[in-house]
């Protein structure tokens, strides 16, 4: 489910034993409609430390970011990914990163990506997939494609799908600080774990719950 509240208001939930996974706000000025993108450097640093420092996280977030930025406020990144969507706009990837947790890549297949080669071939003929590597070419959520989302930029399901199933067992619990319209804790219930997401936007919370089938916030 979604609580529509700011997650440091419910900060006393118990999140100690859970996987945090999360596409934060950048910071960058996007358009949303309760939430100001354009905080004073420290105000969002605090922002993140809040969610994600000492916990077990996989964050969603510009390259330059990823390299400067969380490392200097959560120490030591466990594993990279580059998330690829050729696109029309300026930026065209942005890096998943690991934090006091790893994915364990053996979890999901994916296509072969020089099918020509007679092992390889051979390989897809006794039903084989290559392993998940570190860049996954996944397009973008376009608008033509949103329906009545009211969310701005929603993730990929196929992003979140693969972030929650290599980076998690069943059962386990998943927590989105900034759950926006709920992509995440879909791919998290479909995959069977528990989870919970915190969105402030009222409208983003309430179409979520009611694409998970909860009705009230």
């Amino acid at each position: 489910m979604i609580i529509n509240r700011d997650f440091r208001e419910c900060i006393d939930i118990d999140w100690e034993d859970a996987l945090i996974v999360s596409d934060p706000p950048y910071n960058q000025n996007y358009h949303y409609n309760e939430y100001s993108d354009t905080l004073q450097q420290e105000t969002y640093e605090n922002l993140l430390i809040a969610a994600f420092r000492g916990r077990k996280a996989v964050i969603i977030h510009y390259p330059e970011e990823s390299i400067n930025l969380l490392p200097r406020l959560l120490g030591k990144c466990q594993e990279v990914v580059s998330w690829v969507y050729p696109s029309n706009t300026r930026k065209q990837h942005r890096l998943v990163t690991w934090w006091n947790c790893k994915p364990d890549f053996t979890k999901l297949g994916q296509a072969y990506k020089n099918p020509q080669d007679k092992r390889i071939a051979a390989r897809i003929e006794q039903g084989k997939m290559a392993r998940l590597y570190d860049w996954w070419e996944i397009n973008q959520v376009k608008n033509v494609s949103k329906g009545n989302n009211p969310h701005p930029c929603p993730i990929p399901y196929e992003l979140a799908y693969r972030l929650i199933a290599i980076t998690s067992m069943q059962n386990d619990t998943i927590i989105d600080p900034f759950a926006g319209s709920g992509t995440i804790i879909k791919a998290a219930y479909d995959l069977k774990r528990k989870a919970i997401g915190y969105e402030i936007d009222k409208s983003y919370a309430e179409y979520a719950n009611e694409t998970l089938g909860v009705m009230k916030c």
